[in-house]
């Protein structure tokens, strides 16, 4: 996904507190992650997005939060 793609997808939404976006990670401050993420991404150098940690987070994110997947994690 693009990083507009995201933006539209991912902004002006309402989630629970806690994210269960891996194993590993878990999202306490949804705002706040959003905030640094997108920004990570803005200042990436490099041509290819989808190799930006903050790219690769966001996507995790998403996938956590589409509806279609069952990922989220209010504990």
């Amino acid at each position: 996904m693009s990083i507009d793609e995201l933006k539209e997808a991912l902004l002006n939404k309402e989630y629970p507190e806690r994210v269960k976006i891996s194993s590993d990670q878990v999202v306490v401050d949804v705002q706040k992650f959003l905030e640094i993420q997108f920004l990570e991404c803005e200042l990436w150098k490099k041509k290819d997005i989808t190799k930006c940690p903050g790219h690769l987070r966001l996507v995790k994110f998403y996938q956590a939060t589409n509806p279609t997947n069952q990922n989220t994690e209010q504990a």
